[in-house]
């Protein structure tokens, strides 16, 4: 009876995983991996956080007491010659969970652009910097 039950959990387990690799493949979801390696500063000042990232956008996520907030940066592929390299889309209320993959849909995660000015994503030697509503700023290197 044990093995009967073994046996549909490894088949519900992969028949998930074929879902999600179909999905995945297709390009109708992506996902987003942490990269512990990216430490995370505002002002110059290390704070606790995280990035997911998947190459072409990551979800800048800030822990800090008080500073709570996550944004989604987009990478347009090139760097022009101010250092402008993509923008930066506020996910307001929305927090991404700390989790080592994270699914990417249409709508989720739910972060929008806001307004009509455009918050820019900034190359600085060797890191990338964009400003947010505080008038600070968000420095994060560059991922390998």
């Amino acid at each position: 009876m044990a093995n009967r039950w073994f046996l549909r959990l490894v088949l519900a387990v992969f028949v998930i995983g074929l879902v999600i690799g179909w999905l995945v493949l297709s390009g109708k979801v992506g996902y987003f991996s942490l990269d512990k390696r990216l430490p995370i500063a505002i002002d110059g000042v290390p704070v606790q956080g995280e990035v997911l990232g998947n190459g072409t956008s990551a979800i800048v996520t800030i822990r800090e007491a008080g500073k709570k907030h996550s944004y989604l940066l987009f990478y347009e592929g090139d760097v022009d010659i101010t250092g402008d390299m993509g923008f930066v889309a506020d996910c307001q209320q929305w927090l991404a969970p700390r989790v080592p993959f994270l699914l990417q849909t249409r709508s989720y995660p739910p972060c929008k652009r806001i307004g009509p000015q455009r918050l820019s994503l900034i190359r600085r030697g060797h890191s990338m910097q964009f400003a947010t509503d505080a008038h600070s700023t968000v420095s994060i290197p560059m991922p390998e």
